[in-house]
């Protein structure tokens, strides 16, 4: 890399860090990158400018193991902080079981018949641009609030956002215990209508999107 680069560029300490831990590389599993120093730098450009057209949004999808390996694994998630906006967002989402996916010796693996037949469940946790840092999947009548200790648990985040669905006080207890702010919106009929962000939490539609560019 040449010394002289443009300010959304990593750094050439950075890059020695990070280069060895993506995929596409030589010696690697899969095929060779064209240019992933280029992709990166890429990738950090759309976050700057805090606009990601939808062939970097797929592209990074993609790619979403940088995060976990790179920045968690890796050891420098403070650079990745710089970057990321410290949130973490879950939800959850049905999935319809293909009408082959029954059947199975042993019986059916994370499903069970609802109203509109064979269902399963993907819960998810995503990062504040979207991206899955972690995945759950259970049978379809699985509440979604119980599922919401393992998703959590671990992250490292200043803000979680939830809808509805994760409103109790266990999950909010969790969350400040892991030193960060609840951002749940309470329950219509809870007593208790704890106070929330209200503009932080509109930002949660990024998890549904996630849901929406996945099932597509």
């Amino acid at each position: 890399m040449e010394k002289s680069y443009r300010r959304h560029d990593i750094s050439d300490r950075v890059w020695n860090l990070l280069e060895p831990l993506l995929p596409g590389r030589a010696g690697s599993w899969g095929g060779i990158a064209q240019d992933n120093l280029q992709c990166i730098n890429a990738i950090f450009f759309g976050f700057c400018a805090l606009a990601l057209p939808g062939e970097t949004c797929r592209r990074i999808t993609a790619i979403g193991k940088i995060h976990t390996d790179a920045f968690v694994a890796g050891g420098i998630r403070g650079f990745g902080n710089l970057f990321l906006k410290n949130w973490s967002m879950i939800d959850a989402s049905h999935i319809k079981a293909h009408l082959h996916a029954s059947g199975a010796k042993g019986g059916n693996q994370d499903m069970d018949r609802t109203k509109g037949g064979l269902n399963t469940k993907l819960h998810l946790a995503v990062d504040a641009h979207g991206l899955p840092v972690r995945a759950l999947i259970t049978a379809g009548t699985t509440a979604d609030c119980t599922q919401a200790a393992p998703l959590i648990k671990g992250l490292d985040a200043q803000y979680l956002l939830a809808d509805r669905g994760y409103d109790s006080n266990d999950i909010v207890n969790q969350v400040e215990s892991q030193d960060a702010i609840s951002v749940i919106a309470p329950r219509k009929n809870n007593k208790n209508q704890r106070p929330f962000d209200k503009d932080l939490y509109k930002l949660r539609h990024r998890v549904e999107n996630t849901f929406l560019h996945m099932k597509r």
